[in-house]
């Protein structure tokens, strides 16, 4: 949709006070003044689009993946340039539009600039790029225009450690993403990507070359030492679908990426003073993604922290009885109850022997005191505590660097 700049809102604000000037003192000058003005605008509007219309039928887009065959949640780099006839006083940049698998942000260049960036597929399937976006502007007017033929190529994402035919690790003779061993322990790989002059011959996959009559090599992916735990706090309710798929997406790339990375990761899984899952210092990909698998919003079955009812406090005002001591009677209210979720918080931070918390989480309005109770428990054992929380919505006492999901 057409956007109107200041300029014009000037101008449209001029023929307005001459409109009404003219009606007011019956003046024919003001009234023809605002009319010119009027249709000055249309005028510009209506050439602006057809300049926009002219440019986006000279675009051309030369678009380059480092894989084409890749695994679930691993990453593709991306070069893209495009080409058009900019019209004389129009401003325009362009900026790809990465595949709905795929998280990623594309940056604004100029006609006739290459551009690179990183993408992460979090889907399965074959998928396709969504075109590119087209944003021009003039004195005048501005417009984002999408371009949706510009498609290619397409990207083939494989479940992570799975086959193409699903029946498992050497299983047919498709260009399946398996998880094959090589001599150095816990690698793996990563994905694949044409032959370029100077590979290992080595690396060559046959699979993949005869499927596609063109040389394709294997990416490793190595590990390295360090196990971090990964504690994904689920929210009550569900918001906005694009912030908690946002959300999703940021959870399943640290858990794939702590895996490749380093020696495994542990994951915890809360929804408020309540434990859902926790696996351990895992190094498959597969166990953690399945740990993971349909995270949605959980409303807690418990608060972590609750009021007694009166019964309970009629009760503890009998066990004081009459003639007590003030203080005596305050320690009957004060007791405090067993915290089953600190036990198992500690518990789980014993078994994981991290030495670092990523903790993610939304940080929605209402109690956070069970996130206050996992940051405790890690700064006890003396860990670091990383918090990811989209951007503006706070943070948490005691951590120690806070991420923009």
């Amino acid at each position: 949709m057409i956007r109107p700049t200041r300029m014009s809102g000037g101008v449209a604000a001029l023929a307005l006070a001459l409109t009404v000037t003219a009606l007011l003192l019956a003046n024919p000058a003001a009234a023809l003044a605002a009319g010119s003005l009027a249709l000055f605008l249309l005028w510009r509007g209506w050439r602006f689009e057809q300049d926009l219309a002219a440019a986006a039928a000279s675009l051309t887009v030369a678009r380059e993946v480092d894989r084409t065959i890749l695994r679930q949640g691993t990453t593709a780099t991306v070069r893209v340039r495009a080409d058009l006839a900019v019209p004389a006083g129009m401003e325009i940049r362009v900026r790809d539009l990465p595949p709905a698998v795929a998280t990623g942000d594309a940056p604004r260049s100029p006609p006739g600039k290459a551009a690179a960036y990183t993408l992460r597929f979090m889907a399965p399937g074959e998928t396709a790029f969504g075109g590119v976006v087209i944003t021009a502007s003039d004195a005048f007017f501005s417009r984002n225009l999408v371009c949706r033929r510009f498609d290619a190529p397409q990207i083939r994402v494989f479940p992570a450690g799975t086959a193409e035919n699903g029946k498992g690790t050497g299983a047919g003779s498709g260009d399946a993403e398996v998880d094959r061993r090589a001599a150095l322990a816990g690698q793996g790989i990563r994905g694949f990507r044409p032959y370029l002059p100077g590979d290992d011959p080595g690396r060559i996959d046959w699979k993949v070359t005869a499927r596609h009559d063109a040389y394709y090599v294997r990416e490793p992916a190595g590990l390295e030492g360090g196990s971090p735990l990964i504690a994904v706090d689920l929210p009550a309710r569900a918001g906005d679908p694009e912030t908690f798929a946002r959300f999703s997406m940021a959870v399943s790339g640290a858990v794939e990426g702590a895996i490749n990375a380093r020696d495994g990761c542990s994951l915890l899984v809360v929804a408020g003073g309540e434990v859902v899952r926790f696996l351990p210092r895992t190094q498959d990909i597969r166990e953690a993604f399945s740990a993971l698998g349909g995270l949605a919003p959980l409303e807690p079955r418990a608060p972590l922290y609750r009021a007694p009812g009166p019964a309970v406090l009629a009760a503890r005002a009998r066990v004081a009885g009459r003639g007590e001591r003030l203080g005596t009677i305050l320690a009957a209210f004060a007791k405090e109850s067993p915290a089953p979720f600190a036990a198992a918080v500690r518990a789980a931070l014993g078994r994981a022997d991290a030495a670092e918390v990523r903790v993610f989480s939304l940080l929605p309005a209402g109690d956070k005191s069970h996130l206050l109770q996992i940051v405790h428990e890690a700064k006890v054992r003396g860990m670091r505590v990383v918090l990811r929380a989209p951007d503006g919505a706070g943070a948490l006492p005691g951590i120690d660097a806070v991420e923009v999901l």
